[in-house]
């Protein structure tokens, strides 16, 4: 009787074991037919530049690709600030997945005034319709006019901001590193004619975000010199403004998290009169 017990608890341990060891099995549901998606993507009445995103496709989620981010809202307002042609996509999330809707094209042909109102675009660019010419703050005798140097080092938690003849060893050569000029004229245009390297001239666009202190520019590359600058990691990502005046601008690029280089700019306009 006991082998028997014995015989019968062990095939039911087996049994649970098989079962528990079965992967188990999911079916998605039906899969939304692209066709039924229903939206519209148009400007504001109000504002051209305000582009009003409108689900239309009742009893699901929808999934927005906007040029400035991902939205998931029934309706939402993505503000795109310059002229040019931008991509949207619209999709929703079925049971079955996510479907997207053909990608939607969106021209804009004005400069949003509330954007570039902000007291940052007027002291980077001058205002809407004019420039600012801005250099580095060095000239070929070595001399900066208003800060110690045209750069210093820090990370976090920590600064060492000495004088430019101080640091010989850092291999940066004195010298004319011209121009960069930031404008509201038809668009966000940079451009920035670098005489001492040459190879980091160029003209493309930027954009600023004053809500978190920060300037990209697209294409070319702020003023740096080569033998410090050349370690930044990337001069086309995103670069903390540390400060920003009429006349004077500080900007953090980092060669890595623990490491970075404040490059100190005056206007082409101070560096004359001073």
């Amino acid at each position: 009787m006991r082998n028997n017990l014995i015989i019968v608890l062990a095939f039911l341990g087996s049994a649970l074991l098989y079962s528990s060891c079965r992967p188990e099995i999911f079916e998605l549901g039906a899969l939304a037919n692209k066709s039924d998606l229903k939206f519209t993507i148009e400007p504001s009445s109000a504002n051209p530049n305000d582009i009003v995103l409108t689900s239309l496709t009742p009893g699901l989620t929808p999934y927005w690709v906007t040029p400035f981010g991902q939205s998931i809202k029934l309706k939402d307002t993505t503000n795109v600030p310059f002229p040019g042609t931008y991509k949207f996509v619209y999709g929703v999330e079925s049971a079955g997945g996510l479907v997207l809707a053909d990608t939607t094209l969106v021209t804009i042909n004005t400069i949003d005034e509330k954007t570039v109102s902000d007291p940052m675009w007027i002291k980077l660019t001058g205002g809407l319709g004019k420039s600012r010419t801005w250099v580095l703050d060095l000239d070929a005798n070595g001399v900066s006019k208003y800060f110690k140097g045209p750069f210093y080092f820090a990370g976090p938690g920590w600064v060492w901001d000495p004088a430019f003849k101080d640091i010989p060893w850092a291999g940066v050569t004195a010298g004319d590193y011209g121009t960069m000029t930031f404008d509201l004229i038809g668009n966000a245009n940079f451009s920035a004619d670098n005489k001492m390297f040459p190879e980091y001239s160029g003209t493309g666009k930027f954009m600023l975000y004053p809500a978190t202190n920060e300037l990209a520019t697209i294409d070319a590359q702020v003023l740096h010199d080569k033998a410090q600058g050349g370690q930044v990691a990337n001069w086309n990502a995103r670069m903390a403004v540390k400060t920003l005046t009429d006349s004077t601008m500080q900007l953090i690029a980092k060669k890595d998290a623990s490491n970075w280089y404040i490059y100190n700019y005056i206007t082409k306009e101070y560096y004359d009169t001073h």
